[in-house]
């Protein structure tokens, strides 16, 4: 309905229009605002401090020495470690990491959990007395069924978990044989949900090959990885840790955002009709007719409130209606006309 339409309503007969509209939500109903939308973060509480652990191989102790640097004079994160220096998921009569894992959130509290595994995993596997070629896909639906499986029993305890890729390699056929593992584990941290720190450009040229020096936390071009051409030395760990935390931190923040701003959230997920004052003709989704009692957001009232005139605001209300063509309620709310039965409640004519 046009402004000047409503304007005339309310000039001629304001009792009519509040008669009117009460007797609509009387006889329809009130929808009420929609329920407070569900934080988004991974990490789904925030906390005073967070419990880290990390679990993995020798690149894992490298990370964990550079978490420990990295995190010094933060009092919101503690990480500790278990650690096996040539263990994966491909032999695990060597080292059983899911047992492990298992394990240790039974018995210390964890809240952010850290793997990085996959670097000795390039190998052929022994499944059930048979053993499977590396690269073949029996290889892979197994290796690909182990990541899985341990990535759905930490998240089912209610961790966060952040699996951390593979860096590149000096030696070029390990590489790719890296990067296929890599690949698999990518997959399976997408299928299941789980974050997963690709850091292979961050140690690479341009190009994508392996390089020993690089920009350290500070951008200063030093030597990164050891001469054995696969493991870190304290800066390319110390650099690791940062780019991991990187990523923690940023969803703890989300968290905390999310967690203060639940109620703007609340309002920002109403639909567009009710975000303003709607009556007659203008159309909600579907082409109904909308009434819309308009709420004040938390914003306003607090506005409200400091300039002396009070506090409150209505609860949203949204009707919709679909009244037949030339009734008196589709005259009123399409052309502002009003029309009543002589001797009804709403005949406001005086008698003759």
């Amino acid at each position: 309905m046009r402004l000047n339409n409503m304007l005339s309503i309310t000039k001629r007969a304001p009792a009519i229009l509040a008669a009117m509209i009460v007797a609509v939500v009387l006889a329809h109903g009130l929808t009420g605002a929609p329920s407070p939308a569900h934080g988004q973060s991974y990490i789904s509480q925030p906390q005073d401090r967070y419990r880290v652990f990390v679990f993995g191989d020798k690149m894992a102790t490298g990370l964990l020495a550079g978490l420990w640097r990295v995190l010094k004079g933060k009092e919101n994160f503690v990480a500790r470690g278990r650690l096996r220096e040539g263990s994966g998921l491909v032999r695990s009569g060597y080292y059983d990491w899911p047992r492990t894992i298992a394990a240790v959130l039974e018995s210390k509290p964890v809240d952010i959990a850290i793997i990085m595994l996959g670097a000795n995993d390039a190998r052929d596997m022994r499944v059930r007395g048979k053993t499977l070629l590396f690269g073949s896909d029996e290889w892979r639906a197994e290796y690909a069924s182990r990541v899985r499986s341990l990535m759905r029993m930490i998240r089912s305890r209610g961790v966060a978990l952040y699996w951390v890729g593979l860096p590149p390699v000096r030696d070029d056929g390990r590489n790719e044989a890296l990067k296929y593992v890599n690949e698999i584990i990518r997959q399976a941290a997408k299928a299941e949900g789980v974050r997963h720190i690709d850091i292979y450009a961050d140690f690479a040229t341009a190009d994508g090959r392996y390089t020993e020096s690089g920009p350290d936390i500070d951008g200063r071009i030093q030597r990164l990885r050891s001469r054995n051409g696969r493991n870190f030395i304290k800066a390319g760990n110390t650099k690791l840790a940062a780019i991991v935390m990187r990523t923690i931190e940023k969803d703890v923040e989300q968290a905390g955002k999310e967690a203060a701003g639940e109620v703007v959230r609340e309002e920002e997920s109403q639909p567009e009709a009710l975000k303003k004052v709607l009556f007659g003709a203008e159309k909600a989704d579907g082409g109904d007719l909308v009434v819309a009692l308009t709420p004040m957001t938390a914003a306003e009232m607090k506005a409200q409130a400091s300039t002396g005139g009070g506090s409150g605001g209505a609860r949203t209300a949204q009707l919709k209606a679909s009244p037949p063509k030339g009734s008196r309620a589709w005259r009123l709310l399409r052309e502002g006309a009003w029309t009543t039965q002589p001797g009804s409640v709403t005949d406001f004519s005086l008698p003759r």
